[in-house]
């Protein structure tokens, strides 16, 4: 499956001006049929708690736009959305998935909000991990802080995930834990590891991209640096069976002590 990142600078609380950007990016990047295309966290507005700018007209502003996308390329789209609960209070921080003719396939609503800087406050924690069947692989969205809490990835692993993609605003002052986490995560599931950072600043941080694809074994097979470009690459399926047959390491799981 060829994986197409699009690594961006989200304008603050724009949803038009993100909106744009990200078909400039996708159209220049001319994506083949049936590739998975990952949006940052919050991508059409940038990890803002302020959910009046965050929420408006959601879920069917965005959910339009990247059907749309989807359908005009003929392409999986992973990205990050922030849609308001059923009963209006508080929001939720999703990742939501669309195949290529344009369905929303479901979402993910991250787990471990922020706390440090607010976020359980104003998005509620999801309850369930997502599994995906996408070309192929077994995909589970994750979304940023959820990357620190390797419990999650396991719950994951038992139920068949090969493929973990996590969209963040990880800050720069940070990105060191990123570059270590997620490879320890591909490492200890023996599964691709996607992660997509986004770029620029914002009103509370600045970031630096990082973003990066590491394999089943622990290796690096892409590495972005801090600017505004998509990236992209091939996932070989076989490359997962290969290695967990090889070394079998997920058959020794305790499920008996997972949470």
């Amino acid at each position: 499956m060829k994986v197409f990142l699009i690594q961006f600078s989200p304008t603050w609380e724009n949803k038009e001006s993100n909106y744009s950007k990200v078909q400039n990016l996708i159209e220049r990047s001319s994506p083949e049929p049936h590739s998975l295309v990952v949006l940052p966290e919050a991508f059409a507005t940038g990890f803002s708690l302020n959910t009046q700018a965050t929420t408006k007209a959601e879920p069917d502003q965005t959910y339009a736009f990247l059907s749309n996308i989807s359908i005009s390329h003929k392409v999986w789209i992973l990205a990050g959305v922030i849609v308001p609960n059923e009963n209006n209070s508080e929001a939720k921080n999703l990742a939501v998935l669309f195949n290529p003719k344009g369905k929303w396939i479901g979402a993910y609503q991250k787990m471990y909000p922020f706390t440090p800087m607010g976020e359980d406050q104003v998005y509620t924690r999801g309850k369930s991990t997502k599994t995906f069947h996408v070309e192929g692989f077994q995909l589970s969205p994750i979304l940023c802080y959820d990357l620190r809490f390797p419990e999650l990835f396991r719950q994951n692993i038992v139920q068949g995930t090969n493929l973990f993609v996590v969209i963040a605003s990880w800050p720069k002052v940070r990105i060191n834990h990123w570059h270590t986490l997620l490879q320890a995560r591909a490492i200890e599931n023996q599964a691709y590891v996607i992660g997509l950072n986004r770029t620029g600043k914002d009103p509370n941080h600045n970031y630096s991209g990082s973003s990066r694809i590491i394999d089943p074994t622990g290796k690096t097979v892409m590495e972005m640096k801090g600017k505004e470009e998509v990236a992209s690459t091939k996932l070989d399926r076989n490359l997962v069976d290969e290695w967990r047959d090889k070394f079998p390491v997920l058959k020794d799981i305790r499920e008996d002590l997972l949470p």
